[in-house]
Order: structure tokens, then C-alpha cells, then sequence
């Protein structure tokens, strides 16, 4: 079933490792052993590209061949050394996703240039921009956010009130953009045609690889394309009940047990 397996790509939050956590010497080793295999390995993530770079800098992990930014709006070609950018969201798109939110109580995060933009600067920001070295700014005014394109915006919401706020999305789902949970207190709007699956597929497209040949790692909706998308999709033990009925395996262990690495070690 793996023979053929000519690229690899892992989610990082939830999939690699728990939130705000580095990379375990295991996994640093796994990635190794990847690519020492010659398979391609890659990461994909909603974070940009210049934080997942930081990131894996300070892991000590150096050559990634790809990284998938902003859950497909980015692509960074390792191989070709090149940036690639995709689908935004138009300014009134993001105007709208201000009212599908305004029920609850939220503070809006937008990646803005190299910084955060935010409505508060609260400790959830705080963490957020210290773990990867992020300037931040403060908004002036709800408007500030839908001046002009965006790859994404994000609603950091109160945990106990996400069912109501999936809910919500659904009711006032959109032709041109789409809503996903990605954290159980993260609600992430974005242009309908980005996907972490569209990203991967320009990808492999551009080095010859069949689509069928790749093996997918991730845990929750906004990794759901990308499994689908490729010839394995592996969901984490963790992951949410969405991922894991489309997931074509189940790891054993969760990310707090390294299972992604721990399934590299099994099979690979």
C-alpha cells in the first residue's frame, strides 16, 4: 500500500505536535528518514508561511521540501525555491463574515503583512505572536480588517459557544467563501477555491508526481481536502469525528505520543 508513496505532507497543530509545541527529537528523526528514502516530505498548515518557516527553523529541521501557508493560500516550492500565492478573500466577503459573527463574542486575528492584526490585544494574541517572534497590531476600527484582500480571517471565539457558531456558518453558508473550524476556539473564513488539497495538487503537478502517490497526515476539518486529495489520507487518534470518517487509516497514538512519527516508524 506504500510502496509507491513518493511524497509526504503533515499538518503541524494537532498532527505533529499539541499547539505551541516544538518537534519531538523522534519526529526529527522520522523526517529524516523520509527524505534519506528519497520521498518528498512537506508541511501544510493555516499558519503563513513565514511562521511555519520560523517554526521549523527552531525544530532544527532545515530542507522542507514544501510548505503549505495560510491552508493552501501559499505554497513555498522547496525545489524550485519559489512563492507561490492563491485565492484571497475579497474585502465585501470580509465584511460579511464580520455579520455572520456578530452574535457571539469574538475577537478578530488577521495575518496583516509580517504581523498579526487584531481587534484585542489579549493574552491569546500574546501567545500567539511571541511563539513565533510576530510583530502585532491593534485595529482602529472593525474596518480596518476588510480594506482590502486577505487570504483569511479568523474569530477567536469562547469554546462553549463553537457549536452555535458552526451552526451559524452553515445557515449563512456562501458561494464564494467558506467557514472551518480549526481549533475548538478558532473560526477561520476563507476564499472557497483555497484548500491545502489545491496547494498540494500545484505541487505535485509541477514535479511530475500522480496525486495517488502522496500520503496526507492531519486532525481536523481544514485538513479534510487534503486527505481526501491525496492516495492516503491518515487522520490523527485525536482527531475530530469529521476527519476520521473520511480518513482512509486511524493512527494508533495521539500527537501528545508522537502518533504521526510513530506510524512513519511502523510502515516506513
Amino acid at each position: 500500500m506504500y510502496e509507491n508513496i513518493k511524497c509526504i505532507v503533515c499538518d503541524i497543530d494537532g498532527t505533529m505536535v499539541p499547539s505551541h509545541h516544538k518537534l519531538s527529537e523522534f519526529g526529527q528523526n522520522m523526517i529524516q528518514k523520509i527524505r534519506e528514502k528519497g520521498i518528498l516530505f512537506g508541511i501544510a498548515s493555516g499558519r503563513s508561511l513565514k511562521d511555519v518557516q520560523y517554526i521549523v527553523g527552531t525544530w532544527g529541521v532545515k530542507d522542507i521540501d514544501f510548505i503549505i501557508g495560510l491552508n493552501g493560500s501559499q505554497l513555498y516550492d522547496g525545489l524550485e525555491n519559489k512563492v507561490y500565492d492563491y485565492f484571497q478573500m475579497k474585502p465585501e466577503w470580509i465584511k460579511e463574515t464580520f455579520d455572520i459573527m456578530r452574535p457571539f463574542s469574538f475577537n478578530p486575528v488577521m495575518y496583516f503583512g509580517k504581523a498579526y492584526m487584531c481587534g484585542v490585544y489579549d493574552q491569546k494574541v500574546h501567545f500567539s505572536a511571541q511563539y513565533t517572534k510576530s510583530d502585532y497590531i491593534v485595529a482602529k476600527s472593525e474596518a480596518d480588517f476588510y480594506q482590502e484582500p486577505n487570504a483569511k480571517i479568523m474569530f477567536r471565539v469562547d469554546e462553549k459557544d463553537m457549536p452555535e457558531v458552526e451552526k451559524r456558518v452553515k445557515e449563512f453558508e456562501s458561494p464564494y467563501y467558506k467557514g472551518n473550524k480549526t481549533q475548538p476556539t478558532l473560526m477561520e473564513f476563507q476564499n472557497r477555491k483555497a484548500s491545502k488539497a489545491y496547494a498540494l495538487e500545484q505541487f505535485c503537478e509541477k514535479h511530475n508526481i500522480d496525486i495517488h502517490d502522496t500520503m496526507a497526515f492531519g486532525d481536523t476539518t481544514n485538513d479534510n481536502e487534503m486527505l481526501e486529495a491525496s492516495g492516503v489520507g491518515v487522520c490523527m487518534k485525536n482527531g475530530s469525528d469529521d476527519t476520521k470518517a473520511l480518513a482512509d487509516i486511524i493512527t494508533e497514538k495521539t500527537v501528545l505520543e508522537d502518533g504521526w512519527a510513530d506510524f512513519i516508524n511502523q510502515y516506513f
